[in-house]
């Protein structure tokens, strides 16, 4: 799991270019970098780690430079790179190009878009990497079938969508509803805003309980979805799986997955002892059990985090549909 740190500090002068993560990165990261390190002085080479991952770059052009850093230093060192502003100059390009903002707004944004000298880069990876696809180690999965299913907002969104437009503007947090912004929370600004607007798109609740349930919200949407592929599905026992990362289950406060659940049960008529929440098996037994009794069948919808329910389950044999209610 390489990917749990790819948050490892660098240095930079591009500081007004997008997209280039922490600079700071994570004391775990560093501590991983000081282990290879270590271990790398002992042989003299850029030998005596290995990274295994499924997602080796996913967001930013630097993941790839700090796959280098943490695993080829003294090769880094001998094509006289020495830092993220080197390797990016031999190696990438930045452009500006136009953007929607938080507020959807459009915007100039400067990023590292493209990969520069692409058949030496890939050189220089192919020196570390071996992958293989699913094709290649035989993994047997049905053809992807997406859809994304859209939902005009609710007259309380609409209102509030205007409410968070005005504070990203001005940075007055009297217009979403909570104290004036201290000296800290200025200048993040801009994540509370994006906070704002994740929980406003899954559920008002999240900002305010006050707001109470709607029939145009996602979760009426979405359980109104699952009921439909269990009833159609009914005779095959066939289960669902329901992910959201930003209202996971917790027994003594509102959240989504309890949410839904009530209403497949009140709404929809679907037994209650049928729907579980990945949270509640805490233990590898406790887990093994539930996939048994998802893949017979005897339950038909988990509920879960992208982190707990989105690797190691083995508990697809009647899956017909999954859900993302917040995409990763």
């Amino acid at each position: 799991m390489s990917h749990n740190f790819k948050n490892l500090m660098f240095n930079t002068r591009h500081a007004r270019v997008s997209g280039l993560g922490n600079p700071e990165g994570s004391t775990k990261a560093m501590n991983m970098l000081f282990a290879i390190r270590t271990i790398q002085e002992r042989t003299g080479r850029d030998l005596g780690a290995t990274f295994l991952s499924g997602t080796t770059i996913s967001n930013s052009l630097t993941e790839l430079y700090l796959l280098f850093k943490y695993l080829r230093p003294k090769e880094m060192e001998r094509q006289g790179i020495t830092c993220f502003d080197g390797w990016a100059a031999v190696y990438a390009k930045k452009s500006t190009d136009f953007e929607f903002s938080v507020t959807n707004q459009v915007v100039q944004k400067e990023r590292f878009r493209y990969f520069i000298k692409v058949p030496e880069l890939a050189n220089f990876y192919a020196e570390i990497t071996d992958y293989k696809t699913t094709e290649d180690v035989g993994v047997d999965r049905p053809e992807l079938n997406e859809q994304l299913y859209h939902i005009p907002p609710t007259p309380q969104q609409e209102i509030f969508i205007q409410k968070l437009i005005k504070f990203a503007e001005t940075g007055d947090a009297t217009y979403i509803d909570r104290e004036p912004l201290s000296e800290a929370e200025e200048k993040a600004q801009m994540l509370i805003a994006t906070n704002y607007s994740n929980k406003m798109s899954l559920d008002m609740r999240l900002i305010d309980p006050e707001y109470g349930d709607s029939p145009g919200n996602k979760a009426s949407h979405c359980a109104a979805k699952i009921a439909e592929y269990y009833y159609k599905y009914l005779d095959q026992k066939g289960t669902q799986f329901v992910f959201s990362d930003l209202s996971t289950y917790k027994p003594d406060q509102w959240n989504i997955y309890s949410e839904i659940r009530r209403k497949l049960v009140e709404d929809h008529n679907i037994p209650e002892k049928q729907i579980r929440f990945i949270q509640e098996a805490n233990s590898d037994n406790a887990r093994k059990e539930l996939f048994r009794d998802i893949n017979s069948g005897r339950i038909r919808f988990l509920f879960g985090s992208t982190q707990k329910l989105g690797t190691g389950v083995n508990a697809q044999e009647r899956a017909v549909a999954i859900h993302h209610l917040d995409i990763p």
